[in-house]
């Protein structure tokens, strides 16, 4: 298990009307990831998650101003509906990717009928970690935070 290090990390919870079944499907779903896991206006596509060890975690966001941004990660573990770790540290295969910014921790916790839903942004530095909080993390993850609970409510 990981320990929340307040120098290094940012973490965000959110409760969820959904069941962690119906927030997982909103990850699962390629079509469905791509409708909330960017702050609208930014558009997501090439979705390919291998939710198993070492599986690809890949996608391609599209700035409004045109800017594509591929992304490419790793799956480093996976609970169905409870668990999912990811990182840009590796790409599929494990393979050691360039240069790391973040693993991210995604745990969906059963809690009064709906999900306690908690994403903590693990960094290699407090540099690294103020950086992220600088270019947006709460109001970006926050807003997506809003955007997957819209959606995965809606499938209930």
């Amino acid at each position: 298990m990981t320990t929340f290090d307040p120098e290094r990390d940012l973490r965000l919870e959110r409760f969820m009307k959904a069941s962690p079944e119906m927030v997982w499907r909103c990850w699962t779903d390629p079509e469905l990831f791509a409708q909330w896991f960017a702050p609208k206006p930014v558009k997501v596509s090439d979705v390919h998650y291998e939710f198993h060890p070492g599986g690809a975690a890949n996608l391609t966001m599209t700035l409004p101003d045109g800017t594509v941004m591929p992304l490419q990660g790793c799956v480093v573990e996976v609970e169905p509906a409870r668990r999912l770790v990811t990182t840009d540290a590796m790409t599929a295969g494990f393979r050691p990717a360039g240069q790391p910014f973040l693993t991210a921790i995604t745990e969906l916790i059963p809690q009064d009928g709906g999900t306690l839903y908690r994403a903590t942004a693990l960094h290699n530095s407090a540099e690294a970690s103020a950086k992220h909080e600088q270019m947006g993390f709460y109001d970006g993850w926050g807003t997506t935070f809003r955007q997957l609970d819209e959606l995965s409510d809606s499938l209930t």
